[in-house]
């Protein structure tokens, strides 16, 4: 009984970890006013750093800020030198994501990451 409630636990431990990390989507801006972004397909790392080559836009989605940030520096940082903007809430809309985009640019676009009070659309 006791090690069947130990595995449970741990289960229960690794479902909650997998919950937390990061996921990364193509990310489109609205254009209605509100500064939200929303998610479009799921992308792994080099796909996401591909499409900031590009000059389009990716979001860093999960509950843990922390993370989100870490993926999304780990992301722009291989595009170029980058700088960090909070929520653009005055210019962009109440929805507004903080981002990461670069320093110079082109490219253009940006690598958006979730807060624990900012999320992206689904």
């Amino acid at each position: 009984m006791e090690g069947e409630a130990n595995e449970a636990a741990r289960s229960s431990a690794r479902q909650d970890t997998a919950a937390d990390e990061p996921v990364i989507y193509e990310a489109t801006r609205a254009t209605d006013g509100t500064g939200a972004v929303s998610c479009g397909a799921e992308l792994d790392v080099a796909a996401a750093i591909q499409r900031r080559r590009n000059g389009e836009d990716v979001v860093v989605c999960g509950s843990n800020k922390t993370k989100n940030y870490k993926v999304a520096t780990t992301i722009e940082t291989q595009v170029g030198r980058w700088v960090r903007h909070l929520k653009h809430t005055l210019s962009a809309g109440v929805s507004a994501l903080p981002h990461l985009q670069q320093l110079n640019p082109p490219p253009d676009g940006h690598t958006f990451y979730e807060t624990e009070n900012a999320k992206a659309r689904r």
